[in-house]
Parts: C-alpha cells; sequence; structure tokens
C-alpha cells in the first residue's frame, strides 16, 4: 500500500465517521427515528477499516467511533428504561466485529507474503539454477583447455623442433577459451542489466533514428541468416522522451529474436506509429509463433530455448518498457509468426 493510497484510505474512513455522526446527532435532536438507521451505519467504516489497515486498524476505528456513539448513548440511557441495553450491545459489537474482521485480515496477510516469499524462493532456485547451467558449459571449456594448453606448452622442451605445431594448437585452444570468456562476461552483464535498478537518461529522441540504428547494429547477423528487414517509419513521428541506449539495447534484442525466428529468405518487419496518445512499434517476424500458454512465461528470467541464450533479453526489454511507463505484448500475425508491440507515452 503505497503512502498516497493509505492517506486516502484514512481519510476516507474518518470522513464516512464524521458524516455518520452529524445525521446520527442531527436526527436525534430533531426527533426522528432514523438515528437508529445512522448509528448502524458506523459499521462500515469499521469493516473497512478492518479491511484496509488489519486489526489494529480495525480497533483504532471501533475505538474512535466509540468516543462519538458514547455522548448520543448517554443521552438515549436517560430517557430509556435501564433493561435496555441496545447502546451497550452495539458497542461490543464495534469492537467484536473489528477484531474479527481485524484478525482475518492479518492472516491473510501472513498467508499472502508467507506465498510470496515462497514463490521469490522457488524463482531464485530456478534463476540459481539456470544460471549454474548455463555457466558450466564455457567455464568446462576454459578449464579444459587451459590445462590442454599447459600440457602442450610443457612439451616444447622435450621435443623442440614441434614447437610451431604445439604453438599453433595452443593459439586455438586459448582463442576457444578467450571466446567462452567474453560468452561469461556477456551472461554476467545481462544478469547486472536485469538485477540492478534503471537510472534512465531521457531525452528528446527521434524513434526513426534510434530504429534506424538498431536495424543496422543486427545487419550482419540478418544477412548471415538470409533474413530481409524492413522498417516503417513515418516521418512526421513527433519527439519522444526516452533513454536512446537503453531503447536501442530494447529494439536490437526483439529483432535478433525476430532474425532467428524467421527462416531464410523470409523478412522481418518494425513498424512505428502513433495511437491516440501513445507510440507504438511493432517489431514482426514469420516465425512458427508462441503458444498462448507460453507468452507469459518468456518474459521471466532464464526462460530460453536457445542453446547460448541466457533467457534474459525479453526479461529485460520488458523492464526497460516499463521503466518508460509502457507496455510490451505479443500479438500473432495474419500468415505466421508473432508481432512484439511496444506502447509507449508520447508525453512523459
Amino acid at each position: 500500500m503505497n503512502r498516497v493510497s493509505s492517506k486516502f484510505k484514512v481519510l476516507l474512513v474518518l470522513l464516512l465517521v464524521v458524516l455518520t455522526t452529524f445525521f446520527h446527532y442531527y436526527t436525534m435532536l430533531t426527533g426522528h427515528r432514523y438515528y437508529i438507521f445512522y448509528g448502524d451505519l458506523y459499521f462500515f467504516p469499521l469493516v473497512l477499516a478492518g479491511f484496509w489497515f488489519g486489526l489494529r486498524g480495525a480497533l483504532l476505528s471501533s475505538t474512535i467511533i466509540t468516543a462519538a456513539y458514547l455522548p448520543i448513548t448517554i443521552m438515549f440511557w436517560e430517557h430509556v428504561p435501564t433493561h435496555d441495553l441496545t447502546p451497550v450491545v452495539e458497542i461490543i459489537l464495534f469492537y467484536t466485529i473489528a477484531t474479527i474482521i481485524g484478525v482475518l485480515k492479518d492472516r491473510e496477510q501472513r498467508r499472502y507474503h508467507q506465498l510470496v516469499r515462497a514463490e521469490s524462493l522457488a524463482a531464485m532456485g530456478r534463476a540459481v539454477s539456470a544460471a549454474a547451467h548455463d555457466m558450466k558449459t564455457p567455464l568446462i571449456a576454459i578449464g579444459g583447455f587451459t590445462n590442454l594448453v599447459m600440457a602442450r606448452l610443457g612439451k616444447i622442451a622435450q621435443d623442440v623442433e614441434k614447437a610451431p605445431e604445439i604453438i599453433g594448437d595452443a593459439q586455438e585452444k586459448l582463442a576457444i577459451v578467450v571466446k567462452e570468456t567474453g560468452r561469461l562476461e556477456s551472461m554476467v552483464k545481462e544478469m547486472l542489466d536485469f538485477s540492478r535498478p534503471l537510472q534512465l537518461q531521457k531525452s528528446k529522441e527521434d524513434i526513426g533514428r534510434i530504429i534506424a540504428a538498431s536495424v543496422a547494429m543486427v545487419g550482419p547477423s540478418a544477412k548471415a541468416r538470409q533474413v530481409r528487414i524492413s522498417s516503417e517509419t513515418p516521418g512526421d513521428l513527433p519527439l519522444v522522451s526516452i533513454d536512446a541506449d537503453r531503447f536501442e539495447q530494447v529494439l536490437v534484442n526483439l529483432l535478433m529474436n525476430a532474425i532467428q525466428a524467421s527462416t531464410d529468405g523470409e523478412e522481418v518487419t518494425v513498424a512505428s506509429f502513433a495511437a491516440g496518445p501513445h507510440l507504438i512499434i511493432d517489431v514482426s517476424d514469420c516465425g512458427c509463433g508462441i503458444p498462448i500458454a507460453k507468452r507469459t512465461e518468456i518474459f521471466d528470467p532464464f526462460i530460453t530455448t536457445k542453446k547460448e541464450g541466457t533467457g534474459l533479453g525479453l526479461p529485460i526489454a520488458k523492464k526497460v518498457v516499463e521503466a518508460h511507463d509502457g507496455q510490451i505484448e505479443i500479438l500473432d500475425n495474419k500468415q505466421s509468426g508473432v508481432t512484439f508491440r511496444i506502447k509507449i507515452p508520447l508525453s512523459s
């Protein structure tokens, strides 16, 4: 519960108590019998306080209501037979209902936090397991090839004539070590990008320029897979307040996914347009699509179908888009494949 919402709820409960007290006293003094009905309305803010603030809030609200209700109870007590205990019963009911609702609410909150904690621990366990699995392969390669290089280099002193051959073989192995080390560095960078809070450096940017830069960056990968990339960006789009580097990271990730999902000779399309107060960016592929049941799961960290992927690309993209007060969703294409749609406000 954020501070604004909490203050609003407190003020609403107090306002309901004040209004109920006013009508209760007013009808009592004017002789109307509606004061009994207005007295029962005290249960409404009492129940709200219990649901919103738990046992402490419910007991505090019942105490405030009792303090407001007590003077009229004394007035009522002077004009009725002593055996009529209705006002006393109502005060007892205030505290009884407050206690019941408060206890139930606190119990529900404890169960909710336990479930959240259990789910967080389970997600952490899955993340650690996936990260360890992804890191195991390059670490094995690094360790194994380094040991081979050390063993080969040790043979140079024994057989000088084979030194060039041994050195050449060692260079090949070291090249693999360097490649796998770079892969590990990339994985660690993605993990840090995902775990760190985003600090956006926003400025007014031309989304067409960012799209063009992203398309140019993935151009060699698209050419290697014989996939065409087309861009559809009108020239009259207004400037949008975004973090250019972060957004380019998002588009490059989505474009690379689209390229890898498409078969040779297919086309990947990136289109942008304004729709009311929002800017829409669509990245469409011609792949086999994504099952509906998997569309929420793919935004979870370390969920990937790629042999060398960390499963953090889409979670990071989602995190960046949401940091811009936007959203990302998956749409089906008419023929084949899917469209990743980014929707962000044109003004912030």
